[in-house]
């Protein structure tokens, strides 16, 4: 953990150094005094004295930050000149000045990530597995196929061909089999709405057809039971052959219909990458419990049946009708594993096979990684690639807003060390991308109108450059004041989440 938090720590400070680099080349441009350019935070270990800024080197390697002159109205020198102090500058120049952080950020992200395209290429989209009668069944494709390209655009992740899934038309693919380029036209199939049930104390058996719920009749609109299903409240499913199940709820969780192919994505190998316990690298998991572990999902699905009690039972509804239904794993259990040609089979306990599964790295890619023909072609994918991620993470922004994401769901600082230590144990690669992931992060997240963002700064230059009317600085001070507070509570909100998911 302490790698972790160094590497967590270069990271953060690298990205936002050169995030206040663009507010310091804009303001100097613009004329713009800036007192002090400084790389992290807290007292002092290193200065040097410029013509007119001091560059230090902070105690604390957190971030970094410049101070233009007349930024802080309390603390004005009286002898800069005024035109060189930034609450004088036109509305324009403090606009482009705040700007220029955000601006650097979104393209540093997309440096690192066609950097991460030059060099590793990427990772092939890979069919794991293909329900049999889907469309994907009858186009003909077959799991080990990748995904070359969706509607003639050459698929860098597989974000382009959800998109044209959830559209429900025609797509036309190519797809790699043997070294082999083949075209495949598909048209997604609607699903019925679905829904996860986790029921404790279970009481009967499922038939195959649901017909009730809690006595009411059922008509397949599990989402619409959103409201009225809660956890710990007794529950009561009734099956069109007359038997009956009933317990405590514990998780209800239902999607909306949408379009699908039927396929599932080889992200996991069930094969060993390291030793644990009593597994060896290299080791092939063939069931757990009894469950035949031969794909990516059924690793998935192992993993969810890991998370639940020997008497909880987990129920998945398609539609009325019931695609999966186990109960969780007993406290010890039995997995087979190929090793070197041999068959073995280890009692583990479900600690220790929880361990395993929480183990970053702990089993092989599913899919390995392809190149392009130059590296000037990787370089104009790695935009793409980079573009992708940044419209992604505007809408998830969005949402917050929308009411569409929890705030719950984000992390701050002590979650983000959690992940760079995963990142970290999974390659240079990994940490990479996930640089760039959090440079984007920073400049989107600081275009957000709101005061002491640069983007609650661009707005009121913005609405001077509109009415041609100038907020009181000490105003405009007061009112970045107060937002800054505002997102210090939110830090720590955020914290406190943080170390609730940590412990």
């Amino acid at each position: 953990m302490l790698l972790a938090i160094i590497y967590f720590l270069l990271i953060l400070t690298g990205i936002v150094v050169v995030h206040e680099l663009g507010h310091y080349i804009f303001s100097r441009l613009f004329g713009v005094r800036v007192l002090e350019f400084a790389i992290g935070m807290g007292p002092k270990l290193w200065s040097k004295k410029g013509k007119n800024t001091t560059f230090r080197i902070n105690a604390f390697p957190i971030g970094g930050y410049v101070r233009p002159a007349g930024e802080d109205l309390d603390t004005i020198d009286s002898s800069i000149p005024e035109s060189e102090q930034i609450q004088n500058k036109p509305a324009w120049q403090r606009f482009i000045i705040y700007f220029a952080g955000p601006a650097f950020s979104l393209l540093l992200g997309f440096l690192i990530l066609s950097l991460v395209a030059v060099i590793w290429g990427f990772q092939e989209v890979k069919i794991d597995k293909v329900e049999p009668g889907s469309p994907a069944a009858v186009s003909g494709m077959m799991p080990g196929d990748r995904i070359v390209s969706v509607n003639g655009k050459t698929l860098i992740d597989n974000t382009r061909l959800s998109e044209a899934v959830a559209k429900g038309e025609r797509i036309d693919l190519v797809v790699n089999r043997e070294g082999k380029e083949i075209e495949i036209a598909i048209i997604p199939e609607l699903l019925p709405q679905e829904a996860f049930f986790v029921i404790g104390g279970v009481s009967g058996e499922p038939g195959d057809i649901l017909s009730s719920i809690n006595g009411g009749t059922f008509n397949g609109d599990y989402v619409g039971y959103g409201s009225v299903l809660s956890p710990e409240s007794s529950i009561k499913l009734g099956f069109e052959d007359g038997s009956t199940l009933s317990g405590t709820l514990l998780t209800y969780s239902p999607a909306e219909e949408r379009y699908a192919m039927g396929i599932y994505y080889a992200n996991f190998k069930p094969q060993l990458a390291i030793d644990h316990g009593q597994f060896r690298e290299g080791d092939i998991l063939l069931s757990v419990n009894g469950m035949k572990t031969e794909t990516s999902y059924d690793l998935t699905t192992m993993s969810q049946l890991l998370a639940l009690k020997p008497d909880e039972l987990l129920i998945q509804f398609t539609g009325k009708e019931i695609s999966f239904a186990e109960f969780g794993f007993p406290d010890e259990f039995v997995v087979s594993v190929e090793r070197e040609g041999q068959l073995i089979n280890l009692t583990v306990s479900k600690n220790e096979m929880i361990a395993l599964v929480e183990e970053a790295g702990a089993f092989a890619q599913g899919s390995s990684y392809w190149y392009p023909d130059t590296a000037l072609e990787a370089v104009g994918l790695g935009v793409q690639w980079a573009n992708n991620l940044l419209i992604a993470l505007v809408k998830v922004v969005g949402s917050l807003f929308t009411g569409g994401a929890n705030i719950n769901e984000f992390t701050g600082p002590i979650g983000l060390v959690t992940i760079v230590d995963q990142a970290v144990s999974l390659g240079l690669r990994i940490v990479l991308y996930l640089a760039g992931f959090i440079s984007l992060n920073l400049g989107v997240i600081n275009l957000i109108p709101f005061p002491a963002l640069d983007g609650g700064r661009m707005l009121l230059a913005l609405i001077e450059m509109i009415t041609r009317r100038r907020l009181d600085p000490k105003i405009e001070g007061l009112i970045n004041v107060i937002g800054f507070m505002v997102l210090m509570g939110f830090m720590i909100y955020i914290t406190f989440i943080d170390i609730g998911r940590w412990l």
